[in-house]
């Protein structure tokens, strides 16, 4: 295995001797690592000196790149103009009808899409609940910032790769050759601009949203974003010269931001490892993550709650749930979720699989409850 950026488990089995460990602790050629600097939007806000969505360091940047001869990337991990279409009055927002989250409006096809199941309708102009026509778009996603950019640097070539410029192999490989034959000035994207790619010229990095990679409802968000930062930072400055990179963020004390600005993964690793310790997470127990879904709301929590109920009467307080995803409905779909948090002892998790099989068995076949889907992901990633 080799990364800049393990994973806090592949890393603690490095350090117990599960694995063998080899460090390299500088760049190739003996690079420096790029500059990072946070921009703190609560201040930028505060005192009205942001240019739409970007804070003016960032603009003044891209502009002394541009006057150089050098190029930027743009990381947003969001695509999509906007997230969602709200009314401004009664904070109506359009949802999609098959899943419960809003549609994120794509502005080249003008067009509401969700990101679930691929339903699209049409922007409404006027609020379907009060009438009002008060309604704006809140949020931005890549397609927004390469619009909006376009006012700030009319003269740079803007190119943009998410899943909607680079679905294809094709696709994907020309956006990156035009950018590596310098057809753009700037690049635009996903995480798709972070992973290994190897421009000469890139200068800038620009962070959009870091705030939103750590607040994901995940126990692994804080080490995903260490890593996408980490990743991101990496392609500034890559052959002559030490690049910038520039992290706007509502909030810049926050640990990880901290972590990733000092390319601390050693204090990062530690925290973390302290946290999952008493929390009960790997690498110290084993999780089984089992999603329950079924059309009728009322079945699936039924159904879930009986087979919480069952897996306790052996398992104990290693059962947690079942409670509602954070997305509670995705393609017609009502979901549960329960999760087993198992100590890492070969008897107890070969039980529990067991047990998962007999209670699953015995929930599918109670009348009226053979459509609910059971889905067991073990060690979830």
């Amino acid at each position: 295995l080799g990364t800049a950026t393990p994973a806090v488990e592949t890393y603690y089995n490095a350090q117990t001797g599960k694995y063998g460990l080899v460090e390299m602790m500088e760049r190739f050629g003996g690079l420096e690592l790029p500059e990072m600097i946070t921009i703190d939007l609560r201040e930028q806000h505060k005192t009205r000196q942001m240019q739409s969505i970007f804070a003016p360091a960032l603009i003044d940047a891209l502009k002394t790149a541009l006057a150089n001869g050098e190029q930027a990337i743009l990381f947003q991990n969001r695509r999509g103009y906007s997230p969602i279409l709200e009314c401004q009055l009664c904070g109506w927002n359009a949802q999609c009808r098959n899943c419960d989250v809003s549609l994120t409006y794509h502005k080249f096809s003008n067009r509401l899409r969700c990101h679930y199941c691929g339903y699209q309708q049409e922007p409404a102009t006027v609020c379907p609940a009060c009438g009002s026509g008060k309604i704006g778009l809140l949020g931005f996603g890549t397609e927004k910032i390469e619009d909006e950019l376009k006012l700030f640097l009319p003269e740079a070539r803007i190119g943009r790769m998410d899943l909607d410029t680079a679905g294809t192999k094709t696709s994907l490989a020309a956006i990156l050759n035009d950018f590596e034959e310098k057809r753009f000035d700037i690049l635009v994207g996903t995480q798709m601009v972070t992973k290994g790619l190897d421009f000469d010229n890139v200068a800038i990095v620009g962070v959009l949203g870091a705030d939103q990679l750590i607040r994901f409802p995940d126990f692994r968000s804080g080490e995903r974003a260490y890593q996408l930062l980490t990743q991101v930072a990496g392609r500034a400055g890559r052959k002559h010269k030490r690049g910038l990179v520039l992290v706007q963020a509502w909030n810049p004390a926050h640990p990880v931001l901290q972590e990733a600005l000092r390319g601390d993964f050693q204090g990062l690793f530690a925290r973390e490892l302290a946290e999952r310790k008493e929390f009960h997470y790997p690498p110290f127990f084993r999780l089984i993550h089992i999603t329950l879904q079924h059309k009728d709301d009322k079945v699936v929590l039924q159904a879930a709650t009986l087979f919480g109920k069952l897996l306790r009467q052996k398992l104990g307080e290693r059962v947690l749930g079942p409670v509602q995803p954070h997305i509670p409905r995705i393609r017609n779909y009502y979901g549960q979720n329960i999760m087993l948090k198992l100590e890492k002892s070969a008897p107890v998790i070969r039980a529990a699989k067991e047990m998962i099989r007999l209670v699953s068995e015995t929930v599918t076949s109670k009348p009226g409850w053979s459509q609910v889907r059971v889905g067991v992901d073990v060690d979830p990633v």
